[in-house]
């Protein structure tokens, strides 16, 4: 029975359950064509700040990756030209052993000796092609090496050593003018490639050192970088599926509270037909 015809409880009741279903409908459909669970701030603040943290340190990761692949690259070219001087020192040696023999006539010695010069031309040619980015670490321009970020902080840093492979540098210790006109001069520069060799081995191997620390870091970045990306897809991104079943039940809701609006609507002609009889 109808209590008032100005004044209908029920219709107010229906109406408000009605209105809390298509509000929550559009939520959840928001969701789920969004993807998110927390859009902004007003979803759940908690989360959203701590995102909002979490995306940032992701973003500076990649920063810290690009540095590393920089790295990477710039030290792949130094590994490449000393391997390749490497090489040209031992071929070298056998310029250098023909040199020694005594029975050699001079257009021959003078033959070898343009040959060696030539091949310590090849050297500095190999050294000052070694650079990447505007960055040699092989030519000794980089006394201090080259340091890279390892860390979102800015507080890690990774550094490439700088060496200097030009011919009388230190590490190659063939002088600019060798004198190469007799065997015993001969010997004498055979000596000084032993020692180049030896030298540029050392290098190598410290070269190489170096590569795998950054490999290692860049790893390391790498994973955390996924670890941060799967923390703020457990904090915003929405359970799809649960989603899905969520909507279904809402429609429902939404068609019964639509349903009971109707219902209630019809109760005062229930009153009125009192009148009528």
């Amino acid at each position: 029975m109808v209590d008032s015809i100005n004044n209908s409880t029920g219709v107010l009741g229906a109406l408000r359950y009605l209105q809390s279903s298509t509000i929550d409908l559009s939520k959840a459909e928001s969701r789920l064509s969004s993807g998110l669970k927390v859009n902004s701030a007003r979803d759940n603040v908690t989360a959203y700040h701590s995102a909002e943290v979490m995306k940032g340190q992701g973003s500076s990761l990649n920063a810290v990756t690009l540095s590393l692949s920089r790295a990477e690259s710039i030290s792949d070219t130094a590994i490449g030209a000393a391997e390749r001087i490497s090489d040209l020192l031992i071929d070298m040696k056998q310029t250098v052993g023909a040199m020694m023999q005594n029975d050699l006539t001079p257009d021959q010695r003078q033959a070898y000796a343009s040959r060696f010069t030539e091949q310590k031309r090849q050297i500095e040619t190999f050294v000052q092609n070694a650079s990447f980015d505007d960055s040699n670490i092989l030519n000794g321009s980089k006394p201090n090496g080259v340091s890279f970020i390892a860390d979102s902080e800015a507080t890690v840093t990774v550094t490439l050593a700088g060496r200097n492979f030009l011919n009388g540098g230190g590490v190659i210790t063939l002088d600019r003018f060798d004198d190469l006109h007799d065997p015993d001069s001969a010997a004498e520069t055979m000596r000084t490639l032993d020692e180049s060799i030896k030298n540029v081995g050392e290098q190598l191997n410290d070269m190489v050192s170096e590569r795998k620390r950054i490999e290692a870091q860049k790893g390391f970045v790498s994973k955390l970088a996924d670890a941060l990306a799967a923390g703020v897809g457990r904090m915003v991104d929405t359970d799809l599926g649960l989603e899905s079943a969520l909507i279904q039940a809402l429609q429902i809701k939404q068609e019964l509270s639509a349903h009971s609006v109707g219902i209630v609507n019809n109760a005062p002609n229930t009153l009125l037909s009192l009148f009528r009889s």
